[in-house]
Order: C-alpha cells, then sequence, then structure tokens
C-alpha cells in the first residue's frame, strides 16, 4: 500500500514533471548534436563519421531511453496506488544528471560554437545545472535511495523492492 499519502499528490508528480521538461530539453539537445555532426565537416569527413563522435551520440541516446522507461515505471506506480517514493527519486536524480551529460556532449560537438550565445545550448546547460538540486539535491536523493534499498534488504533479504520490483 502506498505509504506517504501527502507525497502522492504533490511532490512525486511534480518531480515526474519536471523529469519530462528535462527529458524534451535532453531531446533538443540531442537533436542538435545528431544536426551538428551530419553538418559539420572536419578532417576529410563529417563529425559523423567520426567514431569519437558516434559514441557521444549513442550514450546520449542510451540514456534518454533510461531516463523515458524510468519515467513512464515511476508514473505507472503512482496510478497504481503504489509506494512509489524510490523510483521517483532514482528518477528525478538520473534524470536530472542525465540532462546535464547531454547537453555537455551537445556542447562539445558543437566545439567552441556550442558555448556561445549563438545556439541556445550554453543557457540550457545552467539552466539544467538547476536540475540537480531542483525538487531536491541530488545527494538528498541518494541518501533516501540508499536507506530504502538497506530497508528493503533488511526486510526481505533482497534488494529488489528497491530497484523497481520489476519481473526481470
Amino acid at each position: 500500500m502506498l505509504t506517504g499519502s501527502v507525497d502522492r499528490h504533490g511532490l512525486g508528480p511534480a518531480r515526474l514533471a519536471h523529469c519530462m521538461r528535462w527529458i524534451s530539453q535532453a531531446e533538443t539537445a540531442l537533436d542538435m548534436m545528431v544536426d551538428r555532426a551530419l553538418n559539420r565537416y572536419s578532417h576529410g569527413s563529417v563529425l559523423a563519421d567520426k567514431q569519437g563522435v558516434q559514441w557521444l551520440i549513442a550514450d546520449s541516446a542510451m540514456e534518454l531511453y533510461q531516463c523515458k522507461l524510468m519515467v513512464l515505471h515511476a508514473a505507472y506506480k503512482i496510478d497504481k496506488g503504489e509506494d512509489f517514493r524510490t523510483e521517483v527519486s532514482m528518477t528525478k536524480h538520473f534524470v536530472a544528471n542525465s540532462l546535464n551529460r547531454i547537453i555537455d556532449r551537445a556542447i562539445q560537438v558543437h566545439g567552441a560554437l556550442g558555448y556561445s550565445t549563438d545556439t541556445p545550448l550554453a543557457s540550457m546547460f545552467q539552466h539544467a545545472r538547476w536540475a540537480r538540486f531542483a525538487d531536491g539535491a541530488d545527494e538528498i536523493h541518494q541518501m533516501r535511495i540508499a536507506e530504502r534499498t538497506i530497508a528493503a534488504y533488511r526486510d526481505s533479504g533482497s534488494t529488489a523492492a528497491a530497484t523497481g520490483g520489476l519481473p526481470l
């Protein structure tokens, strides 16, 4: 059964709403990264042909996928009336940090242009930094996640409940 009903109607869903906006920002940054990689010619080929740039793109795509799945699972738990606090904390922490990393990679692919005011990336990066302390600093979420993980193990001898309780 759900514990912390105050959170059910407040912080949990609000944190996920922030995460959804941050995912949209990360998608914009990834789109800009791929566009730049396809259109910037350097050292004999476009950036998209260079393995290092491909890795930046791949890492960003994989992180976005993880972010989306985490939001969907946390929202599912909220909708089902289950205890969602750990999933929301994990999601908030992971998505905020992914946003920072994805925008940073997009800036890297753009070079000095990405850090200038000629693209929105520098401003996006500044706002992304805020995400790491909005709705609770990273360290607070990490502390709560650890507490719940330890409690789950103490209660059942397994951490499965603290890692989404998914049947995999």
